[in-house]
């Protein structure tokens, strides 16, 4: 008998060189560049505040492997990306302990509750996110004035500039230089001030073909039209003197530049498990993010809508899976 035998094992029998590990280390590269510039203008407090939601996110991780007697995989850095994620999207200037609760909440409430990575339904950092906005509102704005390393002086609390449009619409009329929005030398959370290198390291993540184009370019093209519809109904805008298309750019790009748009159109939206996997799906599911942004800027309490767009869009992601292309030669029939 031939005891050379072919041993077959289960599919998928094709490697890759994209793995869990390797897909999370690029995506956390690719957040450095937005995390120097916060590093760079809040010090300090933006290194304690990632440092402590990482920790937050890998203590919370080993204590549930320990209580529930299954072994946490701290090697896929997916944790660990959770916890960067969570701090990036923090006020350099939130308390020590809800930087922890942060990590820990994001691995615990948004990933392990509903049985580990590929199970949850919304994305886990927006999950707490959104629990500790709404339990601590105060410890969650508490921003800071940018204030470069070298420069003397101590940070001082301040409001982003999304704030500011909320009561005063002049903060569209050059209140900021729009080069200053765009580069983050503004009031913002650890890593969404500079939208410029959070772009950076978005193209990167898309030339990697680690995220699919469609989800940010349908949020900034969401956005973009919905900011342009809005200048048309705000009724503040006419107080500024803002006469036809071209003067109205300015509310545009000032929507682009601010708040949570640009990391959730990159990094937040695009996750793989929430966000949807076929073309026409992305490219809806990002426009999606796009317009809630705006729409709960303009009209709704809250200063900012992109992380909230972000899970109301999750919650669509089944429905935007089933729009497919028609199988070929496929009849209808009863039509």
């Amino acid at each position: 008998m031939n005891e050379n035998l072919l041993v077959v094992s289960t599919s998928p029998h094709l490697l890759g060189r994209i793995t869990l590990r390797s897909m999370h280390l690029e995506i956390m590269l690719a957040l450095t560049p937005a995390f120097l510039v916060g590093l760079y203008y809040f010090g300090f407090p933006a290194l304690s505040t990632v440092v402590l939601a990482v920790a937050g996110a890998l203590g919370s991780d080993y204590l549930v492997s320990y209580l529930t007697k299954k072994p946490a995989h701290p090697e896929d850095l997916h944790t660990a990306l959770i916890g960067f994620l969570m701090g990036l999207i923090l006020a350099p200037g939130a308390p020590w302990w809800l930087c922890l609760l942060g990590g820990a909440l994001a691995v615990v409430l948004g990933k392990l509750l509903f049985g580990g990575l590929g199970s949850y339904p919304l994305n886990p950092v927006l999950v707490a996110w959104a629990a500790m906005a709404l339990s601590w509102p105060a410890g969650m704005n508490r921003f800071l004035e940018p204030l470069a390393l070298g420069t003397a002086g101590d940070w001082t609390q301040a409001q982003i500039p999304l704030m500011q449009l909320k009561s005063d619409i002049s903060t569209l009329s050059g209140v900021y230089e729009m080069k200053n929005l765009w580069l983050g030398v503004v009031p913002a959370a650890v890593g969404a001030g500079s939208s410029v290198a959070l772009m950076a390291g978005g193209l990167y993540l898309i030339i990697r073909r680690l995220i699919p184009w469609q989800i940010p370019l349908g949020a900034l093209l969401g956005a973009a039209g919905m900011a342009l519809l809005a200048s048309y109904t705000d009724p503040r805008i006419g107080e500024l003197g803002l006469e036809g298309l071209a003067a109205r750019l300015d509310v545009i790009w000032f929507h682009l530049a601010t708040g949570g748009l640009m990391i959730a159109a990159f990094f937040l939206a695009p996750e793989p498990v929430t966000s949807p996997v076929t073309p026409w799906g992305t490219f809806l599911f990002g426009l999606g993010v796009g317009i809630m942004t705006i729409i709960v800027r303009t009209w709704g309490s809250w200063v900012d809508g992109a992380f909230y767009g972000v899970l109301l869009m999750n919650l669509a992601t089944p429905l935007l899976d089933r729009i497919r292309p028609r199988v070929l030669g496929k009849v209808v029939t009863g039509a």
